[in-house]
């Protein structure tokens, strides 16, 4: 008996050494000193990933026993390791064969390319059409205004990424769209992505979840994730046809088709808790939180004067769960 709670004992330990992580902040920069954007970083042993902002820095929670990979467009890759350095800045060489395509780094059968993850089933669209590029059009069906860095998590936990592809997410149809040309676009299909990460043009990411319990047709995103809770915000966008009239003396309606966003928020009680719907309203969100009452109240009072939007609600619950 005293043999097997040894040998428990043990396997627990072992099992949280390996869970810990340390934060690592660095810069990527070529061999001249010049930072490199949008580059790779990904924990060699585990599932924990990111890019490089536009001035080269970065910060990845990572295994302090593992190495960091790093690879991009037109350099070579590099692969150092942690050694336990929270500072880490990272040198990565140019190459004339274009770089090492990062999806190579997982298994064949989980590679993103189009005959696994996409096809034509979608028409192809210009890029000019992304934003409010067209006359008397407002908002837009697409999340960016122009493609962006990002990558996919499969079902089976497996890294999907590659230097050649640029993101972006239809909110009409649920849909994450890729290119490899800036060009032509490509649709995942759903059951090859559970979880996906868009970087936009400032480094800022964007994640986004399947979670049927919510909507079963569109990925929602997450705000904010930790030990007590996850919230998130499901995004609906309602495209509207102008509606303009007029009698002569009043008018109504507008002259211009627009796409809507009208946003839902939920949060779960981690680990175990079911999707409860929230508004953003400091009354509501007392008793969504209401086991932590107090870590509540001194965030409240510390952000008395901010607005009540998407970056309030994803910093409560960013202290709620460091707390």
């Amino acid at each position: 008996m005293k043999r097997i709670i040894i040998l428990s004992l043990l396997i627990i330990l072992s099992n949280i050494a390996f869970c810990q992580t340390i934060s690592i902040t660095g810069k990527i920069t070529d061999d001249k000193g010049n930072p490199v954007a949008f580059a790779f970083i990904k924990d060699a042993k585990h599932n924990y990933q990111t890019f490089s902002g536009p001035d080269g820095t970065f910060i990845l929670n990572a295994d302090p026993a593992s190495r960091l990979m790093v690879t991009c467009s037109n350099y070579k890759k590099n692969i150092v390791e942690i050694k336990n350095n929270s500072q880490l800045d990272i040198v990565i060489m140019p190459d004339a064969n274009g770089g090492i395509n990062s999806a190579a780094v997982a298994k064949s059968s989980d590679a993103f390319d189009v005959h696994e993850i996409g096809g034509t089933d979608r028409a192809a669209r210009p890029l000019t059409q992304f934003g409010t590029a067209r006359e008397q059009l407002h908002g837009s069906p697409f999340l960016f205004d122009n493609w962006v860095h990002g990558y996919a998590i499969s079902p089976q936990d497996s890294i999907i990424e590659s230097n050649n592809y640029l993101f972006n997410y239809e909110k009409i149809e649920g849909v994450l769209l890729y290119t490899d040309d800036g060009k032509t676009m490509y649709s995942v299909y759903k059951d090859k992505a559970r979880k996906f990460v868009l970087f936009d043009e400032n480094g800022q990411e964007s994640v986004f979840e399947s979670v049927p319990a919510i909507d079963d047709k569109h990925y929602v995103q997450v705000l904010s994730e930790g030990r007590k809770y996850k919230i998130y915000k499901q995004l609906n966008t309602i495209f509207t046809k102008a509606d303009f009239q007029t009698n002569g003396i009043t008018s109504t309606g507008n002259n211009y088709d627009s796409y809507v966003d009208e946003s839902v928020y939920y949060v779960v009680k981690l680990p175990n808790g079911q999707p409860q719907k929230i508004s953003l309203r400091k009354k509501i969100l007392k008793t969504a939180f209401a086991d932590d009452a107090a870590e509540v109240n001194k965030f409240m009072s510390d952000h008395d004067d901010a607005e009540v939007d998407d970056s309030y609600l994803k910093k409560l619950g960013d202290a709620l769960n460091n707390n």
